[in-house]
């Protein structure tokens, strides 16, 4: 026999027993057990083909995975898993089950391997009839804790999504079905590599026009682009209108500080100016302000402001976008961000290490993306 580890002769030793933890209770069996003197391990070849791992059959592991990726390990320690299932085991062990669930994922993914179907999506259609697809990427922070229960700077896991929402010009919306996640700490060229590929698996390239929607973080559009490098024959970026909105309020709250009806008139008209008339239209509105006489800082917040209207203005001509029937807002992007990050791993009192915030933003990414991805992850397990 072949060792796995350094392709050395494994000899046969003997049979063992294993006792296997499953849904339908312990079950026993032997199999062959191979030594490789070059390397000194151990192997159970019956154990690799039948996939088991802590001693627990893939099923097990499924339900056990699935409990903490949805629950807090404590929670799901405490008495949801035996309810659900009848099986119990400690917080501890969901916790190693779940994270070495998350680590498998995040190795596949990382040699490049798409989890699930590859399965062109069929696209819908904006108000020019063009097929249209989304692809989206942001950040969130997660805390962290160093050694003996220290606390360390916290760390940003990436968000990535490719998906495929109802026309904006259709009265009745419906969920978002058709949508496949990344996540996890890791570079922006590597979220961005893992992203093409679920944006290839999903059939990018069967899209006429492809709509990249970011808050305008640093680097975020370059990764995108990247992303989309010779499956998408025209690419569109627009920047999160409610997020330009903000820096509207903010600076209106700068330059009005005491009259607070002035203030909101003052956002309202720039924000409905930039959704009506574009991004070049409210940079020369905001130019043309009177600032003579006015405090240093807000001169400094309105060179701010303009600048970041003009270094956004090529994605700012919201007027056009409304008219095509395209998604303006990265609202989908920021609830990716909650349900796949924050309602699991920023539950009061949370602090994570690394590694574990890496896994479980692998997992959830793949248990929030489209059904048949969980689906076949586990299908492949077993």
């Amino acid at each position: 026999m072949i060792c796995p580890k350094c392709r050395g002769d494994a000899r046969f030793v003997e049979y063992r027993a294993c006792r296997l933890q499953t849904l339908l209770g312990e079950v026993a069996y032997e199999r062959a057990y191979y030594h490789c003197r070059q390397c000194r391990s151990g192997w159970f070849p019956t154990d690799a083909e039948l996939r088991v791992v802590q001693r627990r059959s893939p099923g097990q592991r499924e339900v056990i995975s699935l409990v903490g990726v949805v629950e807090a390990f404590e929670q799901g320690g405490r008495g949801v898993l035996q309810r659900l299932s009848g099986v119990s085991v400690s917080a501890s062990t969901i916790r190693r089950v779940t994270e070495a669930a998350g680590k498998d994922v995040a190795e596949r993914r990382s040699r490049g391997e798409t989890i699930g179907p590859e399965a062109a999506w069929e696209w819908n259609r904006d108000a020019r009839g063009r097929r249209t697809a989304y692809i989206s990427l942001d950040g969130v922070t997660v805390l962290q804790q160093g050694p003996r229960a220290a606390k360390a700077e916290a760390r940003v896991a990436w968000m990535g999504a490719v998906f495929n929402p109802q026309p904006t010009a259709q009265k009745k919306r419906r969920r978002v079905w058709d949508r496949r996640y990344v996540s996890g700490l890791m570079p922006l060229p590597e979220i961005g590599r893992q992203l093409r590929r679920e944006c290839d698996a999903a059939g990018l390239s069967g899209a006429d026009v492809v709509v990249a929607l970011t808050d305008g973080g640093n680097g975020l559009e370059d990764c995108l682009i990247e992303a989309v490098r010779g499956l998408s024959r025209d690419t569109r970026f627009i920047l999160d209108f409610y997020h330009a909105s903000e820096h509207l309020v903010e600076f209106a709250k700068v330059f009005a500080p005491h009259d607070e009806d002035r203030r909101k008139r003052l956002s309202h008209a720039w924000c409905r100016m930039l959704k009506r008339r574009g991004g070049e239209t409210l940079l020369k509105e905001l130019k043309s302000l009177d600032l003579a006489g006015r405090p240093a800082a807000v001169r400094e917040a309105h060179r701010q402001l303009t600048g970041y209207v003009a270094g956004n203005r090529h994605r700012m001509n919201y007027p056009q976008y409304v008219k095509n029937g395209w998604e303006i807002g990265s609202g989908l992007i920021e609830s990716a961000c909650k349900t796949v990050v924050n309602h699991r791993l920023k539950q009061s009192g949370m602090r994570w290490k690394p590694p574990g915030t890496n896994e479980l933003c692998h997992l959830r990414a793949l248990y929030r993306s489209e059904r048949s991805l969980w689906q076949a992850y586990w299908r492949s397990t077993a």
